[in-house]
């Protein structure tokens, strides 16, 4: 208690002036009016920032969380497009109608792992078996067309993109319907190959390249555009090279396509096959 009362006895000056200091300036700010709004405008501007950056923050935090939910919004209105139905009776065209069933079902992923610098390239989705994914099922993009799945675990999938060497593809030209398959040569991330399109094709820069309907892909999903498209001499096919529309660099949300009919198309094919 003695050294209490010293430290006040020896402080006593400087500590009474703070404390006149404090009261001045508590009486200034409650009465003037400048000072005031002054030290109000002051506070306004530093809490607002700190708001404008939390706010900030707390929307990057959940950018994820949107695209997730956009993409899966995305997936159920694939679902109920006509192309995802099969016509039961040609007389019926409403999707809502019983005489209509679902062929093609969208699931949503998110690419995990991926490579685009090598010959054999892979890409690795966080969905598995448990998520409904499914070897030989289509995968695509916003952008297009992205590869398939070739094998599957409980909690992921692995996707042969169209930059494999061992991949390829049924495509058509849109509006021409001149069909082919779509190849890689391992050697430029951007663009493919089209073998076996016949080399009386009428064929221009430009046109877009989209999935031929198979077993595995809806018809109509975009590839790429014709880069180029010339005589081969002494073949009977035209040499094609297609700007791919996905960009494999940049690839975070993808839809896997389950074909519910494949089973029964392959079924009947290899029935034609014997």
């Amino acid at each position: 208690m003695k050294n209490l009362f010293r430290f006040f006895y020896q402080n006593g000056f400087v500590i009474g002036f703070i404390l006149l200091q404090i009261i001045s300036i508590w009486l200034i700010i409650n009465y003037t009016y400048f000072q005031q709004s002054k030290l109000y405008q002051a506070s306004n501007y530093i809490s607002g920032n700190i708001s404008a950056k939390k706010t900030a923050i707390t929307d990057y935090l959940y950018l994820d969380d949107a695209n997730r939910q956009l993409v899966e919004e995305n997936a159920e209105l694939k679902n109920d497009k006509v192309e995802s139905f099969a016509i039961v009776n040609k007389d019926y065209v409403v999707i809502n109608d019983t005489l209509r069933k679902i062929k093609y079902r969208h699931y949503t992923s998110k690419v995990i792992n991926s490579t685009y610098t090598k010959v054999e390239n892979f890409i690795t989705l966080n969905k598995g078996t448990i998520g409904g994914f499914k070897p030989n099922m289509a995968v695509i993009s916003a952008d297009g067309l992205v590869g398939i799945i070739t094998s599957v675990s409980d909690n992921f999938s692995i996707v042969l993109p169209i930059i494999h060497p061992r991949s390829w593809f049924s495509v058509q030209v849109k509006h021409k319907h001149y069909f082919g398959i779509l190849k890689w040569d391992g050697k430029n991330f951007n663009i493919a190959q089209i073998a076996e399109v016949a080399n009386h094709a009428e064929l221009s820069v430009g046109d877009t390249i989209e999935t031929r309907e198979s077993d595995i892909f809806p018809e109509g999903i975009p590839v790429g555009k014709i880069m180029s498209a010339e005589y081969v001499e002494g073949s009977n096919f035209l040499d094609i090279s297609v700007d791919l529309f996905v960009d494999f660099t940049n690839i975070y949300y993808v839809y896997a396509i389950e074909n519910m009919m494949k089973l029964e198309q392959d079924s009947i094919e290899l029935e034609g096959y014997k």
